[in-house]
């Protein structure tokens, strides 16, 4: 999980006029929640009433409490550490939601910012940070139906050190603590038990975009589509990853890329996405990834001994992100190109180029002329000696819109 120093309160925490005491201390040594704070109490009051009032601001929603999860819902999500959730799915006790906000200031190009809900305030919905959860984490529905049609998105994340970066891990960390699996029970004797795949994908997705730049985008896969390999072999889709042009596709294996049917599978993966490379993960068995190319995932033949190679990868035994960055330092050559310093800028009159190059051209001509000994050739290189003007216009008009240069030449 990524660490990018103490973690904020969401909105949904400095709502409260009980404010936990980590929320408390937090606010005392943090400039930017208290503003948070204060524009949520600031916030136009709505007609509806929730049974709550924040600083003598109401704002509500018209539904009950309970009840089942239901697509375009939303509902507050968590016992301690809370986050307001758009239900995208529901199937089988689990449900695919999105992280919601009050905070609209901080919705970047991935957020859509529906500015009329039934809440009386703006909301910011993430569903780039989509994640499956329990059902059973759903506390409270607060909103019976919310339209994103007519949302509008935020601007553009153009710096790797926007703060809007470090709001939307913290959103997917909040997603990814609402299906951890529970504690090992000490007297089994086992051990940690392994990330959750929703983890792993939330991690890495920040990290990178985080410290790749705005060069690196990166964008959560959702499905294998017509990849029939990919999914009959069960392998889970985590990322995509596009670098200048580089194109990287992240997934999660059970046991990585053991034998000719799961090469025949990549294989398939790296033509379906017209990708550069595959980065592999078997998170249940281990914490390292591998990234295979096209060549890497054929049959090789070995220098000099001549044997046939089986597949193997281009880089292993390294984390994902870590597979992922070195990959990409030595493809994209992001990490290496800098923009070309600028020098002052002189404006350059091209006439007086030409003028200048045709009189050194003539100048030689008429030098190279002194070398000879008879006289009717000496004399014929001697009379350009005044030609340099005339020369120097039929070079202007030659570069210019409509050039003729052969007609000035021959009035030379």
């Amino acid at each position: 999980m990524s660490v990018f120093g103490p973690a904020h309160p969401l909105d949904v925490d400095l709502a409260d006029d009980a404010l936990s005491p980590t929320a408390n201390a937090h606010l005392l040594g943090c400039l930017v929640c208290r503003m948070r704070r204060d524009r949520l109490r600031q916030a136009p009051p709505a007609d509806l009433h929730l049974g709550r009032e924040l600083a003598g601001v109401e704002f509500s929603v018209p539904s009950a409490t309970g009840g089942t999860p239901a697509v375009d819902e939303v509902w507050r999500a968590g016992a301690g550490e809370r986050v307001l959730v758009l239900v995208l799915g529901a199937q089988e006790g689990r449900v695919l939601v999105a992280p919601v906000t009050f905070d609209v200031e901080a919705a970047d190009d991935e957020t859509l910012v529906v500015d009329t809900t039934d809440l009386g305030l703006a909301v910011a919905v993430h569903p780039r940070l989509a994640t499956e959860v329990p059902a059973s984490v759903l506390v409270e529905r607060l909103v019976a139906r919310l339209d994103v049609a007519g949302a509008r998105r935020g601007p553009p994340v153009l710096d790797p050190s926007d703060p809007r970066i470090e709001v939307r891990q913290l959103l997917a960390d909040r997603l990814g603590a609402l299906d951890e699996p529970p504690p090992p029970d000490p007297s089994t004797g086992t051990g940690a038990p392994p990330a959750r795949l929703e983890q792993v994908r939330s991690s890495l997705i920040g990290d990178l975009r985080a410290f790749r730049g705005r060069m690196c985008t990166v964008r959560p896969l959702d499905g294998w589509g017509d990849v029939l390999a990919a999914h009959q072999a069960g392998w889970e889709p985590i990322a995509t990853v596009d670098e200048v042009g580089v194109v990287l596709v992240v997934f999660d294996t059970p046991h990585g890329l053991a034998d000719d049917t799961d090469f025949d599978a990549a294989r398939s993966v790296l033509t379906r996405f017209n990708a550069s490379a595959l980065v592999v993960l078997a998170i249940a068995v281990s914490d390292t990834a591998e990234a295979f190319d096209s060549s890497s995932l054929n049959y090789g033949i070995d220098a000099p001994s001549g044997r046939h190679t089986a597949p193997r990868p281009l880089i292993s035994g390294l984390s994902p992100f870590d597979a992922i960055a070195k990959f990409l330092d030595q493809s994209s050559g992001t990490r290496m190109t800098a923009p070309a310093a600028r020098g002052p800028i002189t404006r350059v009159d091209v006439d007086d180029i030409l003028r200048e190059a045709a009189g050194a051209a003539t100048a030689e001509l008429v030098r190279q002329g002194s070398k000879f000994r008879i006289l009717p050739k000496r004399r014929g290189y001697e009379s350009i000696t005044d030609a340099q003007d005339g020369l120097a216009a039929a070079l202007a008009r030659a570069f210019g819109p409509e050039p003729t240069i052969v007609h000035d030449l021959l009035e030379l």
